[in-house]
């Protein structure tokens, strides 16, 4: 029972494989997770940015890329997000 414990931990410890890596058909840019490139490939690759900073003329394809911006560049700022598509 202790040695499968073990090798539990030891198997979370273990570094992923760097050899499986997931590709976006249009561009190519390489994820390691399946879910991310999904995500880039329906929201982000070949589209505009759709998000934009409520201060100033930064845009993105994140929300969490503005939300962090917000909180660098405009620290005593509410932080919210314009969505351009609406």
């Amino acid at each position: 029972m202790l040695d499968s414990m073990m090798n539990s931990v030891a198997r979370d410890r273990m570094p992923r494989r760097k050899s499986l890596l997931f590709y976006c058909p249009k561009c190519l840019r390489s994820f390691t997770l399946k879910g991310n490139r999904n995500r880039h490939y329906k929201y982000e690759c070949g589209h505009e940015p759709r998000f934009k900073c409520p201060y100033c003329k930064l845009k993105s394809k994140q929300t969490s890329q503005i939300y962090s911006h917000i909180r660098k560049k405009h620290p005593y700022k509410t932080v919210c997000v314009i969505d351009l598509k609406r």
